[in-house]
Order: C-alpha cells, then structure tokens, then sequence
C-alpha cells in the first residue's frame, strides 16, 4: 500500500520551526516534535495513509507551512557520492579531485547544495580513548566488578553536499578530509574556518542551486545548537528533500 511524506516547499526551511505545530496536531511533547524533526529534516510528516497527509497538510497551511504531498516512492535517495580530498575555485566552475580523479563542475550545473552537522561518538584513534573497553577486559580476567562505562565522548561533525548536472554528480564535502591549499593566503589555521570559507565561495555563484537552512547559517556564523540534525543519515534525508523541490521545480 502507498504511503504519503508532507515535505515542507521552502529549500531554505527553519529546521524547528514547526515543532510547536506538531506538537499540537501531532501528540509530541516538545522535545520528541524536536526529535522528529532533526531526524526528518524539513518533513512534517513520513509513511502516512492518503487521509492522513491530506489532513496533515491542511493543517500545516492553516499555520502557514507551505508543502508538498508525495508518494514515498517519489523521494529518491542521494545519488552515491564522491568524497573529494581537494577543491580549487575556478572561473565559472570549481575542479575537485577525488580518487585520483578531477572534475570540473560548473557553478550554473549545481542544483542543490546543502550542508549540515550532527553529534557523534568521537572516534577512537589513540590509546587513552580505548582504556574504557582495555579496563572492562582486565576486570573481566581479574574476577573483579566491572567499573561502570563512561559516556562515551561526541564531537560534533560537520559536511555538505553539493548535487551537480542531469548525471546528478554528488561531492560529500567533509572538512577533515580537504586539502585547502587552494585557498591561499586566506587559509585559516582552523579547517572548520576554512571550509566556512570554501563553502561561502562556491556557494555564492550557485544561484540556480536548492540551498538549505544550515549553509546559510553556517556561512553567516549564526549559531547552530538548534540546526544540528541527528545523524547523517537525517543528513540524507533532508538532502533528498531537496532533491524532490528541485525535481517538482522542473516538472
């Protein structure tokens, strides 16, 4: 049977915007309409019967959300993406390099461009961040109680996204993995700085693309506590939201 997604219209959605409103038609309380919300970025409304998107979508234009009802077959999933190490600005276009691989992509060829973050356990690299899991084995071995695991640490994590052409070319842009040398003598010691700086710069031209809520706030260094989304996979999501504005656009 075929369910329904009310999608919010506007690229450039709050992302909590509509909480108070779900929390009213809905049922949440204010932190699960949150929930809901950071790990359905700019969806009101997932897997539902046709009635109940109708009257979801009713609902939300009475408050002044704009949306669009869809089969759930309709939203596609991001194309696989290309993870570049290095992006160099161009005229009219930037090249980025991934796998030993260049591409050129013009800045008139991007049709979304989004980016976002998440918190997520920190990864384990060094020693001392696996002496909870060594200390557990040895209390184990040793027949003594087992000490309690601490929380395990999150860092949070930053990407983004940048859909080019009918081939629907997709770059993941991650700033731990990018050389930005390219960036010359504005390059920051900071590589969360210099990618603020490099997504400014291609962003900027891209007038054609579907941006998001996050890259215009990150850009701008507006806080971002309240865009944070819950994982990346809710970074997908809100991804193939934009995805279906930009086919619905063409349509």
């Amino acid at each position: 049977m075929t369910t329904y997604a009310i999608a919010l219209k506007q690229a450039a959605a709050e992302l909590l915007a509509p909480a108070a409103f779900l929390a009213e038609v809905k049922g949440y309380n204010r932190d699960s309409a949150r929930a809901f919300l950071r790990s359905h970025p700019g969806f009101l409304g997932k897997n539902l019967q046709i009635e109940d998107a109708r009257e979801l979508a009713a609902a939300a234009g009475r408050a002044g959300f704009e949306t669009i009802l869809v089969p759930e077959t309709e939203i596609q999933a991001p194309p696989h993406s290309l993870e570049p190490d290095l992006v160099e600005p161009k005229s009219g276009g930037f090249s980025a390099r991934a796998a030993g691989a260049i591409n050129f992509i013009s800045y008139d060829s991007i049709t979304v461009f989004s980016a976002a973050a998440f918190d997520a356990p920190a990864i384990a690299d060094t020693i001392p961040a696996l002496e909870p899991g060594l200390f557990e084995r040895i209390a184990r071995l040793a027949g003594a109680p087992i000490p309690p695991a601490p929380a395990a640490a999150k860092e949070t994590y930053f990407r983004a996204d940048i859909i080019a052409g009918e081939e629907k070319l997709r770059l993941l842009l991650k700033p731990e993995n990018l050389d930005f040398s390219p960036l010359g003598p504005g390059r920051s010691h900071s590589s969360l700085e210099n990618f603020r700086t490099l997504l400014d710069i291609l962003s900027a031209p891209a007038f054609k693309a579907a941006k998001n809520n996050f890259l215009r706030a990150f850009i701008a260094r507006q806080p971002l506590a309240n865009l944070k989304v819950a994982s990346p996979e809710a970074a997908e999501a809100e991804l193939s939201r934009l995805l279906l504005l930009t086919t619905k656009r063409a349509e």
